[in-house]
């Protein structure tokens, strides 16, 4: 007699699910099932008789081995950008710069021989050679009887195209400084170190002046400070300050400090663009103190009210704080 194993139909049915899930794992999406294999699975199930199940071999009934994957949806066109077109700047050939001039002053008063070199810079050949139409030479603005000569950085386009110096939110902050000292505009010179604007590398912002740059233009600046005489000299920003002390220094840690340029007293300080883009109590203050410093120097007595700019109001003093009396 054959032996005979009988199948619990819940057990079936678990390992048939089970060997759907693994093929399911191994990739596989639709199984081929019979109709004999179907009954029987009804059977198990319960949802059929167990009557005699006619056998076919042609026909067969295709199941999905798991449930139906919702339709995916159809992809998103890709969008090519076009390219960049390349931005190329044309910048002017110029010639190496020759060396730079030797200048003497001519007799006459300071406003003469201040009108002299603002002469001298104007028709300056290889200062015109790097200006473009309408820019001009920048030339210092001020009273030749100047207490106090500033000195900037390279000219911005505003100074170009005006053929000023401190000209723009620079020049009218530099004067409210001023006007906060006390001092009047007939006590003040300022001017550029430079009388062009260097040609920047790319469209975008300013280069400092190179050596050679500084070099050619230093003796114009230095004929402005012999022709006016100064009691001090203020380099506003970096680029002033190494020019006129022939050394790399750092503004941050030398200004506030009295040094020399030919025997005169040289304060360096921040520029006002600094302050345009750092407009902090702290920022504020620390110019100021260096301002403090030149109005002493030329003679000036701060008053109390303007030793107390820009310091941060004291701090209230509250009543946990107080000590009652003993």
């Amino acid at each position: 007699m054959p032996h005979v194993v009988v199948i619990d139909p819940v057990d079936a049915i678990d390992a048939l699910l089970a060997e759907l899930h693994r093929q399911k794992a191994a990739g596989v999406r639709r199984v081929s099932v019979s109709d004999e294999s179907l009954q029987a699975l009804k059977v198990m199930a319960g949802v059929a008789s167990s009557g005699p199940v006619r056998a076919t071999t042609s026909a067969q009934t295709v199941v999905p081995a798991v449930s139906p994957q919702p339709a995916r949806p159809a992809p998103r066109p890709v969008v090519v950008a076009p390219p960049v077109p390349k931005v190329t700047v044309h910048t002017p050939e110029l010639r190496p710069l020759p060396a730079a001039r030797v200048l003497t002053l001519p007799a006459g008063t300071k406003a003469e021989r201040l009108a002299w070199v603002h002469g001298q810079i104007a028709q300056c050949p290889v200062t015109l050679e790097h200006l473009k139409s309408p820019q001009k030479p920048v030339l210092g603005v001020g009273s030749a009887e100047a207490k106090i000569l500033f000195v900037g950085e390279a000219p911005t386009l505003e100074e170009v195209e005006a053929g000023r110096a401190f000209v723009g939110p620079a020049g009218e902050l530099l004067r409210k400084i001023v006007a906060a000292t006390g001092l009047s505009e007939k006590d003040i010179y300022v001017t550029s170190l430079m009388a062009w604007r260097p040609e920047p590398p790319t469209a975008y912002g300013k280069r400092p002046p190179n050596a050679a740059e500084v070099a050619f233009n230093l003796p114009y600046l230095r004929a402005q400070i012999d022709a006016i005489q100064p009691q001090v000299i203020v380099a506003l920003g970096a680029q002033s300050f190494e020019a006129l002390i022939q050394a790399k220094r750092t503004i941050t840690q030398e200004r506030g400090r009295w040094h020399a340029f030919e025997g005169r007293p040289l304060m360096p300080t921040f520029h006002p663009n600094y302050l345009l883009h750092n407009s902090s109590l702290t920022a504020k203050r620390t110019v100021w103190e260096d301002f403090l410093l030149v109005m002493e120097k030329v003679g000036l007595v701060p008053t109390e009210k303007q030793r107390g700019f820009f310091l941060a109001p004291p701090r209230p003093v509250a009543t946990d704080d107080v000590e009652p009396d003993a």
